[in-house]
């Protein structure tokens, strides 16, 4: 086998062509993609950053909102405390005052009925003189 003119040839224009097309053609293709998975990446990390900032930012919401839920159930604890509190002074007081009220017309009644008994005593011989003289009439 004897090498060819021809096959020389077909080499160099190979070569030749494969250098033209790599300068003209690969290179800008490989260097759009190169950029494109660079932008790719790039958007992807931003994304990423922007995910972990909005799961960190919504742990805080919850975790204050968490807070102010706890403040608010202990603020109703104080205020349902307090009014207890208020309630039973009310109702404590209520009761002295019915208490006072109770003595006081327990005294009236009892004072009444024994001005009715005396009133009833000094009637009775009144009524019994009279039941007499008209017996006897």
């Amino acid at each position: 086998m004897n090498p060819d003119l021809s096959i020389v040839l077909v080499m160099i224009l190979v070569w030749s062509l494969y250098f033209v097309l790599k300068r003209s053609f690969f290179n800008p293709i490989n260097q759009i993609l190169i950029e494109r998975d660079a932008a790719i990446n790039g958007a992807q990390q931003e994304a990423r950053g922007k995910l972990a900032e909005f799961d960190r930012k919504a742990r805080a919401y919850q975790d204050s909102l968490k807070v102010a839920r706890l403040e608010s159930y202990r603020q109703q604890e104080n205020f349902r405390a307090e009014a207890l509190r208020e309630r039973s002074q009310v109702v404590a007081e209520a009761r002295k005052q019915a208490e006072l009220i109770i003595n006081s017309a327990k005294r009236e009644i009892l004072a009444q009925v024994t001005t009715a008994k005396q009133t009833l005593e000094a009637d009775i011989d009144n009524i019994a003189n009279g039941i007499v003289r008209t017996i006897l009439r």
